[in-house]
């Protein structure tokens, strides 16, 4: 028998716990958090009822708190505020004859295009597909953005100026390799 599993219904304050006993395990437990907001613990096949108890005791606290930070984190990254700091920090630190911008913010409606900008307006839009990405990824489509609001089309100078950006490569890089999934999974 190489494991058995074990439901610990939900409790005060306590998500569902799904006990995994290994025969390969022999002394590491470790506690996973499950996207349905189950915990899986993953123990040696001979640990008790009683080290059940304790290793629940012991880690639920920890894998509830690293899940509350990583919450917060998601949270902070998503907001609007977010991207209005990084537009703020792009725009002095490699752009700074650009205006300001009057408004950035994530829409849910562009699943064709990373970003918009309508210069008129000083506005920039992100897909909130980006939602996630690494910050030089998403960098790099804001200060993309950004450049737009200085030049409306792709042309030398606006190649020029987007090529502040250090890490320009290493963005379109992750993000052609987003397209290229999302094309695999339309197939």
């Amino acid at each position: 028998m190489a494991s058995s599993v074990q439901i610990i219904e939900a409790g005060e304050g306590r998500p569902e716990i799904e006990v995994v006993r290994s025969v390969r395990r022999r002394r590491t437990v470790q506690a996973q958090p499950l996207d349905d907001g189950r915990i899986r613990l993953l123990v040696p096949a001979t640990s008790s009822q009683a080290d059940v108890r304790d290793y629940i005791e012991k880690l639920l606290p920890k894998v509830q708190a690293r899940r509350a930070r990583k919450e917060a984190t998601l949270q902070q990254v998503t907001s609007d505020d977010f991207l209005s700091g990084r537009t703020a920090q792009l725009r002095a630190q490699y752009l700074p004859e650009c205006p300001e911008p009057a408004s950035v913010r994530w829409v849910s409606n562009q699943k064709q295009q990373w970003g918009s900008a309508t210069p008129a307006q000083l506005s920039i839009r992100i897909s909130d597909v980006l939602q996630g990405a690494p910050i030089y990824a998403l960098d790099a489509v804001l200060f993309h953005e950004l450049c737009h609001l200085l030049e409306a089309n792709h042309s030398p100078r606006f190649r020029a100026l987007e090529a502040r950006y250090p890490q320009l490569e290493k963005a379109r890089a992750f993000l052609e390799g987003v397209t290229f999934g999302q094309r695999g999974k339309a197939s």
